[in-house]
């Protein structure tokens, strides 16, 4: 069973990714997307420390990355 307090480590992860984007406006795109993946490997790092298995740690990393994107959509959709 996955460790609760791994989603709300995981959603920081998320919204320390999206608060160093949204303060990167200049940036270009290639910096963006390595940022990207700095910031997925380190929540994957993790999960696999949490749940020992690269498959669940997958899964945990995924399914958190896409509930923190699809609610930050949604908060951005009202706002604006």
């Amino acid at each position: 069973m996955v460790k609760p307090f791994l989603y709300s480590l995981q959603l920081m992860i998320w919204s320390g990714y999206a608060t160093v984007e949204l303060l990167s406006k200049r940036d270009e795109l290639t910096a963006k997307i390595i940022l990207f993946f700095v910031f997925a490997y380190l929540a994957y790092g993790i999960a696999k420390m949490n749940v020992h298995s690269k498959k669940k740690a997958f899964f945990v990393t995924c399914s958190s990355l896409f509930v923190f994107f699809l609610g930050y959509t949604v908060i951005f959709l009202f706002i604006r």
